[in-house]
């Protein structure tokens, strides 16, 4: 009897929440959110500076040791000088898999979203180049109308954690939007629909956990999570690129696909690397009243310029409206994990103390 046989589809990574899935979508690809897969460095220090971006440091010593090869092509974008730099050393050490160069504006407005339209249109006929495949008007709309419903349904999720308690532990929503950004897109579509019809249980009366928000960049991890958790503390709400932040808004479909792509990305909620600064901290202080937020901890991976800069400017933003915020760095790999868990104790005791003398 003959047997068909099941073409696996095309593989791309992608870094930056600024690179829209819709179009490796409408390729015929799998979208793949990547981060650096290695747990110590032994190559690195040889092509990069110590003191660069360790988030950096870690995808390019993966690509130097082969981590990305079940890839078919890789995605950076321009949200750094530090990413700039990686894809030209990528371009010139590496070269496989495949990298594209996407070049994001930073100012939001009419100019800018032009710009930025014909960046994805350059990816876009660069994709059909190499792929062999014809990213039709059509499939964008598709791939639109499917990014759309899932961001809804996370959406949901994240706004169920206005509850008290959260009906969903922070950890446990951090894994599925990873997942989310991962896997198949039919197999998260299950995941989160269980998410969305599970019944949790009803916590028993007494005081409530503090309720903690995690703000900043890659350096929010999984461990950052648990490490909040076994504190005492509950992550309520996580507005980070990995979070809230990149499921936020749709893309219209009124205008020209690509057109109206590029305007969902770009008019979404700023990161650090994007001007307005004042925004993100309305933004900021509007999540902490909706979400009865207790605390802030500001999470950043070393030598981020980005999240330095933002940190100094959120610390005494929050001081000044009396609520503690605790900056975190840590250098992507977890290695000061125990010194961290001691800070993050204390700032959940110290909390803690505080709701008790109010």
């Amino acid at each position: 009897m003959n047997q068909q046989l099941t073409i696996a589809p095309k593989r791309v990574g992608w870094f930056c929440s600024y690179v829209p899935e819709e179009i490796i979508l409408a390729a015929g690809c799998r979208p793949v959110r990547l981060e650096g897969r290695v747990e110590r460095f032994q190559e690195i220090d040889s092509y990069l500076n110590a003191n660069l971006c360790f988030t950096i440091r870690n995808i390019f010593e993966s690509g130097l040791t082969n981590q990305y090869d079940d890839l078919n092509a890789v995605i950076f974008a321009n949200s750094c000088d530090g990413m700039r730099r990686l894809y030209e050393l990528w371009s010139h050490y590496i070269q496989t898999p495949t990298a594209y160069f996407l070049e994001i504006p930073k100012n939001r407005d009419e100019n800018s979203a032009a710009f930025f339209s014909s960046s994805l249109l350059n990816l876009k006929r660069q994709m059909e180049e190499d792929f062999a495949i014809s990213i039709t008007a059509e499939r964008l709309v598709q791939a639109g109308i499917q990014m759309n419903e899932r961001r809804g349904k996370m959406l949901e999720l994240f706004g169920r954690q206005k509850l008290s308690p959260p009906p969903c532990k922070g950890s446990e929503l951090y894994n599925l939007a990873i997942q989310e950004s991962r896997l198949p897109k039919r197999d998260i579509d299950r995941k989160i629909q269980f998410a969305l019809e599970k019944t949790y249980p009803v916590q028993s009366a007494g005081k409530a956990a503090p309720r903690l928000l995690v703000s900043g960049n890659e350096g929010a991890s999984f461990t950052l999570f648990q490490l909040i958790e076994k504190s005492g503390a509950d992550v309520v709400l996580f507005d980070t690129c990995r979070g809230m932040n990149h499921y936020t808004g749709m893309v219209s479909m009124e205008k020209d696909p690509i057109q109206s792509i590029a305007r969902r990305y770009l008019f979404k909620p700023t990161c650090a690397r994007m001007p307005g600064n004042a925004e993100r901290m309305e933004r900021l202080t509007a999540l902490i009243d909706e979400y009865a937020i207790d605390g802030v901890v500001y999470s950043g991976v070393q030598f981020c310029d980005y999240s330095l800069f933002e940190s100094a400017l959120i610390e005494p933003f929050l001081k000044e409206r009396s609520l503690p915020v605790l900056f975190v760095e840590n250098d992507y790999i977890w290695s000061n994990k125990e010194q961290i868990r001691t800070r993050i104790e204390a700032f959940v005791e110290m909390i803690q103390n505080k709701r008790r003398t109010a």
